[in-house]
């Protein structure tokens, strides 16, 4: 459908990632005009999953999103990908965690890392049995009075559950924000624990209370997570354009390298933080500042194929996770071969090992050390790859979604900035900040057919 008021200006999109993608996408399902513009020359951003030659495929970012927040998989099916649909397997879904230098069965009836059920989690062994039940004594510790003053994860964690239950908490919930837990906001990255305080009294009362979603936690693509992105942008109608790196933001449109000045009723920057500032610095000065304000934490993931017979048990198993004080470089591994149908051939075991900021090569010889030392890998392995994200990804400190408000303030309305810098890193909710940024600048041009 095209509305006859259209301005003769499409509304700019500038990145595609998943933001932007999903951005021009929503533009496209109401009949805007958009243009599409993207430095790199090929879409989905951080997202990128690499068939090699020998039958691997390597994921350099998100392996899976998360199906409790509906956007990725409403997009999905409205690009016609119901049949690539896969999720991590039931038959090796086995998790352990690494403290003082053991495997310990990672901990049964978890929501995230909420004890579902007293006994098993007193049985786990992840914290001493003081640690275990002053974790539980959480359903005890009475609610903060509501404020709209925002926390640290750190400090949110001391004060429910406990000094010692960082060891347990922050590998699993800083994960993916390779966040430090004394910076990264709460209110920004887990509302819904401050909300479960609230409402319950106790985050475990809450989650008890609260009945779990039936079937999968997550899902993926049987050629990997590029699946997304490449669906949606082959069914792009509008301007899209790749190697068409923006170097400025205005409010009646974007310049590109070169000097060439597109016109737009809006602009839609879904670029990272780090990107973004710069280009809107001309224009936008104080949204530019503000911008450049928002930090980064870095991390680097060594992926590494082997063969099976290199190990001397089955490698049946998704990964593990270190407890925060193990003090190794580490910080998780994933057995991909294990965890998704199609990451490996028969008879081949594909890892991919996690570090914070850690310069890349001494990161593989570290990876190297730990799966031998944790699975006996016997050997060196078959190759190797990085995914260096150092200094780029999204830190969301205390206080992120008041200096988010600053950043929207200082901009027209018709101008916004969306993405993982800004309102949450999985690729769900990438895909509902492109799309509510599209449904907010066609608001404000009053462009609703």
């Amino acid at each position: 459908m095209t509305n006859a008021n259209h301005p003769t200006a499409p509304i700019i999109v500038v990145g595609a990632g998943m933001t932007g993608l999903a951005a021009a996408w929503e533009l496209q399902q109401r009949g805007v005009p958009y243009v599409l513009l993207e430095a790199g020359d090929y879409f989905g951003g951080k997202v990128q999953s690499e068939p090699t030659d020998d039958g691997f495929l390597v994921e350099k970012a998100a392996d899976a999103f998360i199906l409790g927040k509906p956007w990725a998989l409403e997009l999905a099916h409205e690009v016609g990908l119901q049949e690539e649909l896969i999720h991590p397997r039931e038959d090796t879904k086995k998790l352990y965690f690494l403290r003082g230098g053991k495997l310990l069965d990672f901990p049964q009836n978890l929501k995230m890392f909420v004890p579902l059920d007293d006994e098993t989690f007193l049985q786990s062994g992840v914290l001493s049995p003081e640690g275990l039940q002053r974790m539980l004594d959480e359903q005890h510790i009475p609610p903060k009075p509501p404020t709209d003053e925002d926390e640290s994860l750190a400090s949110f964690i001391t004060r429910r559950f406990g000094e010692e239950a960082m060891n347990f908490i922050v590998p699993l919930a800083a994960g993916i924000y390779v966040a430090n837990p004394y910076e990264l906001s709460m209110k920004a990255a887990f509302p819904q624990f401050l909300a479960l305080e609230q409402k319950y009294g106790s985050v475990i009362a809450g989650s008890r209370a609260t009945p779990r979603a039936a079937g999968p936690v997550f899902g993926s693509f049987r050629g990997g997570m590029s699946t997304l992105a490449n669906a949606v942008a082959a069914r792009l109608t509008g301007d899209v354009r790749l190697n068409t790196p923006v170097l400025r933001v205005h409010s009646d449109g974007v310049t590109v390298a070169g000097g060439e000045k597109i016109a737009g009723s809006g602009v839609i920057l879904t670029t990272p933080a780090w990107y973004a500032a710069p280009m809107l610095h001309q224009s936008f000065p104080e949204a530019s500042a503000l911008v450049g304000e928002l930090k980064a934490n870095g991390s680097v993931a060594v992926i590494l194929a082997y063969r099976a017979e290199q190990f001397p048990q089955n490698m049946h198993l998704h990964g593990l996770q270190v407890a925060a004080d193990e003090g190794i470089e580490m910080k998780a591994i994933t057995v991909h071969s294990a965890k998704m149908h199609g990451r490996a051939p028969d008879g081949h075991v594909l890892v991919r090992v996690f570090f914070k900021d850690l310069e890349p090569a001494k990161a593989r010889a570290e990876a190297e050390r730990e799966v031998a030392r944790l699975f006996g890998a016997q050997g060196e392995p078959l190759w190797y790859a990085y995914a260096d994200w150092r200094g780029k990804n999204p830190a969301y400190q205390v206080g992120h979604l008041e200096h988010l408000a600053r950043i929207r303030a200082a901009l027209p309305d018709n101008v916004r900035v969306a993405g993982a810098s800004y309102t949450g890193v999985g690729i769900p909710d990438c895909v509902n900040a492109g799309r509510t940024a599209a449904r907010e600048v066609v608001t404000t041009l009053n462009l609703d057919a």
